[in-house]
């Protein structure tokens, strides 16, 4: 609910243009050449950052966007890295409608850009349903070239679960033992979410 139910954040929140951005960045290390910055959500294609992408790039550093991909946006050929998340089954947001929308996305994102190293897909998977899920949209949305994107599975953990951490670690463990005799997952990383692990659910400060 932090992030869909804020009023009392907005109220807190300071409002930065890009220029704010950029500076706030520069304050907090030494050098910024090179940073990643993530652009992340919700879903930052809701929004217009074409402006804040050209600046942070102007600045040295580097820009990596995560997206459901539901909505493309053209600025979004200008980012470094693109990792795309979509949701699976068990979110409840499978449903044709989101599939076109997704294909539509995924058409605008492979197709070759020079200023973008590669996309990627990251897919939090909560069952075996959204493991097939994973593999699946995989494999249908290629790289323009035919060959697979690379893959990221996360195990997902409900927010009630996420604490104690032996929770966590349980999940993990189902997933790389559902995916290990995959020949699909041959060259997929599985991963922890980590954020779970440090911070469990807990609103960020």
């Amino acid at each position: 609910m932090h992030a869909v139910d804020p009023p009392t954040v907005r109220r807190e929140a300071r409002r930065l243009d890009e220029s704010d951005i950029v500076a706030e960045l520069r304050q907090r290390v030494s050098d910024s050449t090179g940073m990643l910055v993530v652009l992340s959500g919700g879903n930052p294609a809701m929004h217009e950052l074409g402006p804040l992408v050209h600046r942070l790039h102007d600045s040295g550093m580097r820009v990596s966007v995560e997206t459901q991909g539901s909505l493309w946006k053209d600025w979004l050929r200008d980012v470094d890295r693109l990792v795309v998340s979509p949701k699976p089954p068990s979110s409840g947001m499978a449903t044709p409608e989101n599939a076109l929308q997704s294909s539509k996305f995924m058409s605008a994102a492979t197709r070759p850009c020079p200023k973008r190293s590669d996309v990627y897909l990251k897919i939090v998977c909560f069952d075996s349903a959204d493991v097939e899920f994973a593999f699946r949209f995989r494999e249908r949305h290629r790289r323009a070239d035919g060959s697979l994107l690379p893959l990221f599975l996360s195990s997902g953990t409900d927010a009630e679960a996420a604490r104690p951490l032996p929770a966590v670690t349980d999940r993990f463990r189902w997933l790389c033992e559902l995916v290990a005799g995959d020949p699909r997952a041959k060259d997929c990383k599985v991963l922890p979410q980590l954020h779970v692990i440090a911070w469990g659910h807990e609103k960020g400060r």
